[in-house]
């Protein structure tokens, strides 16, 4: 387990060695809450939207927008490991490939904290403060931290793939493309039919998840569906295993 957390606090250096990429990050953040702060304020004009008001939307926004812009793109870097034939070196080290690639990106939760910062910022700037409660914010955080981690599952996953596609980003757009679904608008928005699909989808998760838990608080509701999550979270760690296990098997037939 040591030597996993040293992975960890070596990735946390580098996480921030390029501090003027990620200060433009921030930047771009901003400009997404803004913009869509004026839009739903359009829409709105004062009035509720299937149980939301526009204060509630606005902070939903940001606290979906914190978790997309706390990752990297980490899936370039394990696709490269593959196609390298750096993966088929980390077969013969003492660590697991797999558990070393999550150690190494879940660095990135620590930008979920400083991202949370400028959420709190804009969202009472630009909406108001909303209702929370002592659950409301450690459950919350709870999920937040869940999202981060399973948006990098996601990564992971997609960087794999690499074993059986030359090219990966497609793939990644694909992700992102679902997952903005219920990044700007909260999967109560979309007919029955859509939000069944959707439920199926760990990108409902890492996402909707935290988002509603701060602004739309309800003890049960809340446990519920981070026990989803944590379910999502195995699912997707299981099926990185399995695809790994079977391109790593490729590797060893074919000879390294």
């Amino acid at each position: 387990m040591r030597k996993y957390f040293e992975i960890f606090k070596y990735s946390l250096k580098t996480q921030f060695a390029f501090i003027y990429n990620y200060l433009f990050s921030l930047v771009s953040f901003a400009v997404h809450v803004f913009v869509f702060n004026e839009l739903w304020d359009f829409i709105l004009q004062g009035k509720e939207i299937v149980g939301y008001t526009k204060p509630e939307l606005i902070w939903y926004i940001i606290i979906a927008e914190c978790i997309l812009y706390s990752g990297d793109k980490k899936y370039n870097q394990v696709a490269d490991m593959v196609k390298q034939g750096d993966i088929a070196n980390m077969l013969i080290k003492p660590v697991d490939t797999i558990n070393y690639l999550v150690a190494e990106t879940s660095a990135s939760i620590i930008k979920i904290f400083i991202n949370l910062i400028l959420a709190i910022i804009l969202g009472v700037t630009l909406a108001g403060p909303i209702e929370v409660s002592v659950g409301s914010v450690l459950l919350g955080l709870f999920a937040l931290v869940l999202g981060v981690f399973i948006h990098n599952l996601l990564q992971i996953f997609i960087g794999i793939i690499a074993f059986y596609t030359e090219e990966n980003k497609s793939f990644w757009m694909v992700v992102q493309k679902i997952a903005f679904f219920v990044v700007f608008t909260p999967l109560e928005f979309y007919p029955k039919v859509v939000q069944n699909i959707l439920r199926f989808l760990p990108t409902t998760y890492f996402v909707y998840v935290p988002a509603k838990i701060f602004v739309n608080f309800e003890i049960k509701m809340a446990v519920g569906l981070i026990l989803l999550e944590i379910l999502s979270g195995l699912v997707v760690y299981a099926v990185i295993r399995f695809v790994y296990k079977k391109g790593a098997e490729r590797i060893n037939v074919n000879g390294g």
